[in-house]
């Protein structure tokens, strides 16, 4: 069985399972069906030879990847590898008894952790302190100590590159199921406001979704193993004194006859979580070789741990950083726009004072224009700060573009500045017009900003490329162009060369949302010779139905 968990993407949370050998991913797929607008509608090809999986990309317009690197050929699949398609990750999973799951509140109702003492017995068979020397292995000898160095090298691979700590958690959970023999797993950190150990990831081995069961752990094993920093192996087969609690013993009998690890999941002495494995003693007894590579494991994890802390830390450190600079700047744009909605309704006064309807026309419209301004610098400011999905639909770009050019007539005939079109037949494109829209316009209100008063002139060019099915639109001007210094800025987010008349957003949201539309543009021009702004907007539809027909009937329709 298959089972797929969307760590990304509009189906984030979500899980797929499928017992066929053949598996399609996309947006019309009837076993793995995602609602992802970038994602093709037959995307990826999971196959199932010999209890081995791999995937394939089916010719999708945005490519199929697998922990970060693109595939061009059936690839072999393990458990807790990342699928990246479109904007979605998916987690796979091939092991046919292995469940998953998903909330907080959902694993914590799983998972109990017994404290009430009972009598009964068990036994530390061995302890190991998890210092810095626990996570030296033995050279790879044997199959067990070749997947010790598997497991170790897949946790090294993690550092840096998992997407928050409750990522990491789930793929660590996947990576330990499917190195060891394990019946239940659990995973539990501190909770934030308690201090109290909580789950936070669970798995465990059925042979049906109805023997789900509830996994037991005990209270004084995860005390012992928190306060000690030790991990620990033991069989609840015996009696041992350390596990007593007034005289009796612990409810771990309450397990049954199992053979059980336990390890601190540790970083620089700070015990940030515990690592409970379990398993029957019917088919499976760890051993110390188990304990050693489990306490590797939980040193290893502390350490992805730490980094992706210190990584939130530097990311929210930058976020408040930005966040004061976005305010004294935009403070400066907010200010001028209140200083010019106060000046025109002193105008207006005074001409209702007078009796005066042309000056209450023209106080008016500074007020209009202010308004104008505000408009423009929110939505500017709402596309940049929030990750949006573009809603794509057929759309005539030359539509947009006259659109574009009647709104910005009224500030060009304040500068008297010239705005010329030149619009070539451009069939109708699948892309988001509301998006596009807004790059037009901020493309043109940055060209009449820069062109002289009476003599300035901005052109806009559209024309399709057939061979990159892609449609294009080029913004020309004849004002003083960009200094090569400038060059790499001018898309940056509040970079502006108006000083305090410019917010230096209009540019930075044009760019994020070609980005966006898989589109990318382009800056040209030098220094007092103009500047040429082109944007390149992939037709996807067409790039798609072009490569279907180049692979005749053999390739899926996507």
């Amino acid at each position: 069985m298959a089972t797929l968990y969307a760590l990304r993407g509009p189906d984030k949370g979500c899980t797929f399972q499928t017992g066929d050998d053949h598996v399609i991913i996309g947006r019309l797929s009837d076993q793995v069906q995602l609602t992802d607008d970038s994602v093709s509608r037959q995307h990826a090809e999971l196959h199932r030879t010999n209890g081995s999986w791999t995937i394939s990309d089916h010719n999708s317009s945005n490519g199929t990847f697998l922990n970060g690197r693109r595939i061009f050929g059936p690839t072999p699949l393990q458990d807790g590898d990342q699928i990246k398609l479109g904007a979605s990750i998916l987690v796979f999973s091939g092991h046919a008894s292995v469940e998953r799951v998903d909330g907080p509140q959902k694993i914590r109702d799983l998972v109990d952790i017994d404290s009430e003492p009972a009598p009964g017995g068990s036994a530390i068979l061995s302890a190991i302190a998890a210092s810095d020397d626990s996570v030296i292995l033995h050279p790879p000898e044997s199959a067990d100590q070749a997947t010790a160095g598997s497991v170790m090298y897949q946790l090294a691979e993690m550092m840096g590159t998992v997407g928050g700590i409750d990522a990491f958690l789930e793929r660590l959970a996947d990576l330990v199921f499917a190195h060891l023999t394990v019946d239940c797993l659990v995973i539990l950190m501190p909770d934030a406001s308690t201090g109290q150990m909580v789950p936070r990831a669970v798995r465990f081995r059925t042979r049906q979704r109805r023997d789900r069961p509830r996994i037991n752990t005990s209270q004084t094993i995860i005390s012992h193993v928190r306060t000690r920093r030790e991990g620990i192996l033991c069989a609840n087969a015996m009696t041992d004194n350390r596990f007593a609690v007034d005289g009796s013993q612990d409810s771990i009998h309450r397990l049954g006859l199992r053979s059980v690890i336990c390890v601190p999941i540790i970083a620089h002495d700070e015990v940030l979580g515990v690592l409970h494995v379990d398993c029957s003693m019917s088919h499976h007894t760890y051993t110390q070789e188990h304990l050693r590579l489990a306490i590797a494991i939980g040193r290893m994890a502390g350490l992805v741990i730490e980094n992706a802390r210190l990584l939130e830390e530097r990311v929210r450190h930058e976020r408040l950083a930005a966040t004061g600079e976005a305010v004294a700047h935009l403070s400066h744009e907010i200010r001028n726009i209140l200083q010019g909605l106060r000046s025109g309704a002193d105008v207006i006064e005074s001409g209702l004072a007078r009796d005066r309807v042309p000056m209450i026309r023209t106080g008016w419209g500074i007020i209009r224009r202010g308004i104008d301004r505000a408009v423009v610098l929110a939505t500017n400011m709402l596309t940049f700060s929030k990750e949006r999905a573009p809603r794509r639909q057929m759309t005539q770009l030359n539509q947009i573009v006259v659109d574009a050019v009647a709104d910005a007539q009224a500030p060009a005939d304040e500068k008297s500045v010239m705005l010329l079109t030149e619009l070539d037949d451009v069939p109708a494109i699948s892309t988001d017009p509301h998006g596009v829209q807004q790059v037009v316009g901020n493309l043109l209100l940055n060209a009449i900003d820069a062109v002289p008063s009476g003599s300035g002139r901005v052109n806009v060019h559209t024309h399709y490329d057939p061979d990159a099915a892609a449609a294009i639109l080029v913004v020309t001007d004849n004002g003083p162009g960009i200094e090569a210094k400038h060059r790499d800025l001018i898309f940056e987010p509040f970079f502006s060369t108006k000083g305090h008349a410019g917010t230096g957003l209009g540019l930075a949201a044009a760019r994020k949302i070609v980005q966006e539309l898989d589109g990318r543009i382009e800056v040209d021009g030098l220094a007092g010779e103009g500047a040429v702004f082109r944007v390149i907007l992939p037709d996807l539809e067409r790039s798609r139905s072009d490569s279907e027909r180049t692979h005749g009937g053999a390739a899926p329709s996507n």
